[in-house]
């Protein structure tokens, strides 16, 4: 027998309703937020850029770039309100480029318990001394930096949407700590960029903050399109020193020109029509509201990820299997992914949902927990 994990076959564009083993379902558990990810002004991009360029530079991005990517640097950048931004091949790689980049031997990084499996590994490789703070806990990484003596660089690094509770990050807590410690902010915005904050600027702007007071990293592969992708966004002098020193910029190859394509049609979608983001919101706050009517517990996360708690693991996969029987796709999350115990759904509505793509979802998981209880 194979050792291959059971994962679902996917044979449709992502969207609303996809093909799932051969069977059509709602889709509430993809990071394709603002429905981009097939659409025509996206897969046309995509096609033009593959005609024109190929599929690959095949040279890394330290020594050639195209006018795709250098356009989407730019609007990237200035979208976000901050001086420049600079492309990796994924969020993982911008993560572990800013981390063993900014710090290193002798330094403190200062990291939330509940950061992406991506910034963890930054830290091992930066060989910085890494201090987990508890999750969201403002007072204990207050404590921790104002314990700390002598020399060596500090940085803070956090989510800025933590992607199995949907909770914004504190950042104007956390951005004053670091400024009263004399320490970096650094904000992984990856659930954030195109989802929250006034026309979907992000965490920062969700937090009427400034994005130019931190370094930002993020992905494409969520709200903006889905591509593979990520990037480094803030100050020129940091900027400068990323594209100069990171390893994981300088020594592998980048976003491919059609990715970077679809990524910068997907950042115009975003920026010249706003109603992607409101439609987004309303269907996660029609979503929840019958949840609610239906009997299943829900919170009001502060961006659309929408966890239903099970706490059992083989409940939560006994949930997931039935609600795709039913025509849902939401996964399960169970150890490692979350801790022992904590095992729960994620529901992702998106923009690309119409109201009645909701309701059924929101009656089925009503169906799903009741005929499978606790």
């Amino acid at each position: 027998m194979s050792g291959r994990p059971a994962t679902a076959a996917l044979s449709s564009p992502q969207g609303a309703r996809v093909l799932l083993n051969g069977r059509e379902a709602v889709m509430l558990g993809a990071n394709n937020y603002l429905g981009l990810a097939s659409h025509p002004a996206v897969v046309e991009a995509v096609v033009e850029a593959t005609r024109r360029y190929g599929l690959g530079s095949c040279i890394n991005p330290c020594f050639v770039h195209t006018p795709v990517h250098a356009a989407l640097e730019r609007e990237l950048a200035a979208f976000l309100g901050v001086e420049d931004a600079l492309l990796f091949a994924s969020c993982s790689a911008a993560n572990a480029g800013v981390l063993s980049t900014l710090a290193g031997r002798g330094d403190l990084v200062f990291s939330d318990r509940h950061n992406h499996a991506s910034i963890i590994d930054g830290c091992r490789l930066s060989r910085a001394e890494a201090r987990v703070y508890p999750y969201l806990g403002v007072e204990s990484l207050e404590a921790s930096l104002a314990a700390h003596e002598g020399g060596g660089g500090r940085l803070v690094i956090t989510d800025g949407v933590f992607s199995m509770e949907g909770a914004l990050a504190p950042l104007a807590e956390l951005l004053s700590i670091a400024n009263t410690n004399g320490a970096m902010l650094v904000v992984d915005d990856s659930h954030g960029l195109g989802v929250v904050g006034p026309r979907g600027r992000g965490a920062m702007a969700a937090a009427g903050l400034a994005p130019s007071a931190v370094v930002t990293t993020g992905t494409f592969s969520k709200a903006l399109g889905g591509a593979p992708g990520g990037f480094v966004a803030g100050p020129t002098e940091i900027v400068a020193r990323l594209r100069a020193e990171s390893r994981a910029f300088i020594f592998t190859t980048g976003m491919s020109v059609p990715d970077a394509a679809g990524a910068l049609a997907a950042l115009r979608q975003l920026v010249q029509h706003p109603e992607h983001v409101e439609r987004l919101w309303e269907n996660t706050r029609t979503f929840r509201a019958l949840l609610r009517e239906r009997g299943v517990p829900v919170h009001d996360a502060a961006s659309p990820i929408t966890p239903l708690h099970v706490g059992d693991a083989g409940r939560a996969k006994a949930l997931h299997a039935h609600l795709l029987e039913l025509g849902v796709y939401v996964p399960a999350m169970v150890y490692p992914v979350v801790s022992h115990g904590q095992a729960r759904l994620r529901a992702q509505p998106s923009a690309a949902l119409s109201m009645d793509d909701v309701a059924f979802a929101a009656n089925a998981i009503a169906q799903a927990f009741e005929e499978i209880p606790a």
